[in-house]
């Protein structure tokens, strides 16, 4: 099964293997208590003698990065305001950075450092609903009280899913630079900047994480039937097979079979060789284009063994709910069992299109587009040397900075949504190389601040080592703020932790706050199941039905904090 991680604008998707252990025995918990350090309480300026011991924890790493179940949840902000404020009183932290587009959120810093500015409309003109809370201006307000009192920490972003503050600070400093470019950019810019661009239509999609170890050095055979009706795109199987760096081994999604219009049930099929040095497998079913299209009786063979996991994996769809795989939430698609189609048995898995969707350039408009707005960057890259001659580093080096935002947004706006995690993790890497003495401490939620392939952890990892410490969160109970239910943001319930899950092993050991280095417990019999999968919540900005998955935190998290109940973040009114 794969987590799905839901943040404004994007999917970022972190997969983890497929079997559940069983519940775990009374000396487990007891290994929980005795190593899990206490927390009092969420709130901020109430002391740190209850997280003394995170000193040590820390260390000398340079980059903290904050994690979060939800992008909803009050004690969590406030919990992660918290840490914020330890780091920055008792470590030395001196920058914070939020999952938030890099120019909108530094202008945050105006207000934290000198006061200038509207806090409200600030946190606002981030675009993000998730940060326009009370938690967030409580601590937007507690960074200017720190710096009032001759302290430094600066407010930034690390995100880039938008162009068009990026686009206007590139323009301002070409047009003192040079006007001469700054007629090129005009119209790559003009174009970037027109509403809802895309290179390509969303699709509706069901994905799950295979078993490597299963599967890799084998030859598969992925098959289905598959029923269509009035539908103008295509439906397939699809499967992929990743290697080191995102290089895609195998891939084939069934586009070539042309499986369109209407079409009564029919069985189809793919078969590819899984390459022995496969890092990652996403499978799954996908329906581009406006119409219907309905999965059932999914088989899956490893050199001609039949590959069965009931635990996980309902291919015949009978479950209550879709198990196995993840029905990815879009504005234009609906994905649900259908009790009244089937082929096999009573249900099948529906993927339909629910509202029109409009290209407002074609895909060759799109490309020129990018490539005219790679010219701009590149242009001001070559011409850093001769700037130098008249304008300040950092000046030039903010321009440069946004001018490459820009084309990271288009690509992203492409399609390319792998992109997003290894750009934020090189924003980061920008930040800190302005800033070469300082250290960072990062504010996102857990898929993209976790370690496996493919987040903004892993990049991180990569780029820091031993210096980057990524911190997760957990909760058991309560509510939650996301968008759903067509009530637009509300409140919604989180799900009851599953007895095998990770939250209910936590609320065992009847500490209602913890935290918990992960790092070494290979050491302990008694924690060797932190290194196994168990079901893991996730939920992102939309609200979610299937909230648990599984997770191995060893692989995820250096450490992970627990709080037993959470309630919804408040709006800014």
């Amino acid at each position: 099964m794969r987590r799905l991680f839901l943040t404004i604008g994007s999917l970022v998707l972190v997969f983890s293997r497929s079997v559940l252990a069983d519940s775990l025995t009374d000396r487990q918990i007891e290994w929980l208590r005795a190593n899990a350090i206490s927390i009092e309480t969420v709130e901020a300026e109430r002391g740190f003698s209850d997280l003394a011991r995170l000193k040590e924890v820390i260390g000398a790493a340079r980059i903290v990065s904050l994690g979060e179940s939800t992008h909803g949840s009050r004690e969590i902000f406030q919990m992660k305001h918290r840490l914020v404020e330890f780091l920055a009183s008792e470590l030395g932290f001196t920058i914070f950075s939020i999952e938030a587009n890099m120019p909108e959120a530094y202008r945050l810093n105006d207000y934290v450092r000198s006061g200038e500015g509207d806090p409200n409309r600030l946190i606002a003109g981030m675009y993000f609903w998730t940060w326009n809370t009370e938690e967030v201006k409580e601590m937007v307000q507690w960074m200017r009280r720190f710096n009032q009192a001759g302290r430094r920490m600066d407010f930034t972003g690390f995100d880039m899913q938008t162009p068009d503050v990026a686009m206007q600070e590139v323009m301002q400093f070409l047009k003192k630079s040079d006007e001469q470019q700054f007629e090129a950019a005009q119209p790559a810019y003009a174009d970037a900047a027109k509403p809802q661009q895309v290179a390509r239509r969303e699709f509706g999609i069901a994905t799950g994480s295979f078993p490597i170890e299963a599967a890799r050095g084998k030859k598969l055979s992925f098959s289905g039937w598959i029923k269509v009706e009035k539908l103008d795109g295509y439906a397939g199987l699809w499967f992929r097979a990743d290697g080191p760096n995102q290089k895609t081994l195998a891939f084939d999604n069934m586009q070539r079979q042309l499986i369109s219009g209407t079409r009564d049930w029919q069985r189809y099929s793919i078969e590819l060789s899984v390459p022995a040095e496969t890092v990652n497998i996403n499978f799954g079913v996908l329906m581009p284009g406006t119409g219907k299209a309905w999965f059932d009786d999914l088989t899956i063979t490893l050199d001609g063994q039949p590959f069965q996991n009931a635990d996980v994996f309902d291919f015949d769809f009978e479950s209550d709910q879709i198990k196995g795989l993840i029905a990815i939430p879009q504005r234009t698609y609906r994905t649900a069992l259908d009790a009244n189609i089937a082929k096999v048995g009573k249900q099948s898995l529906r993927l339909e299109s629910i509202v029109p969707m409009r290209e407002t350039v074609s895909p060759e408009q799109f490309r020129k587009t990018l490539a005219a707005c790679e010219e701009v960057h590149s242009k001001l890259q070559k011409s850093r040397e001769e700037l130098l001659t008249k304008f300040a580093a950092k000046d030039i080096d903010w321009a440069i900075q946004n001018a490459r935002i820009v084309v990271k947004a288009l690509q992203q706006r492409g399609g390319d949504m792998r992109i997003r995690d290894a750009a934020m993790a090189d924003n980061v890497e920008w930040i800190l190389q302005q800033n070469p003495d300082a250290k960072i401490v990062l504010w996102a939620h857990n898929g993209h601040v976790n370690k496996r392939p493919f987040a903004m952890g892993k990049y991180l990892d990569q780029k820091f080592g031993k210096e980057h410490l990524a911190i997760g969160f957990a909760t058991s109970k309560g509510d939650y703020q996301a968008i759903g239910n067509g009530k637009g943001l509300s409140n919604h319930k989180l799900q009851t932790a599953p007895d095998d899950s990770i939250e209910a092993a936590f609320q065992r050991t009847g500490l209602p706050r913890f935290f918990l280095d992960l790092r070494g417990i290979a050491t302990s019999p008694d924690a060797a199941w932190l290194n196994e999968p168990h079901p893991f919540r996730s939920i992102g900005a939309l609200a979610m039905e299937q909230q648990f998955s599984p997770a191995s935190l060893s692989s995820m998290f250096d450490a992970i904090i627990y709080l037993e109940e959470t309630s919804p973040a408040k709006p800014i009114r």
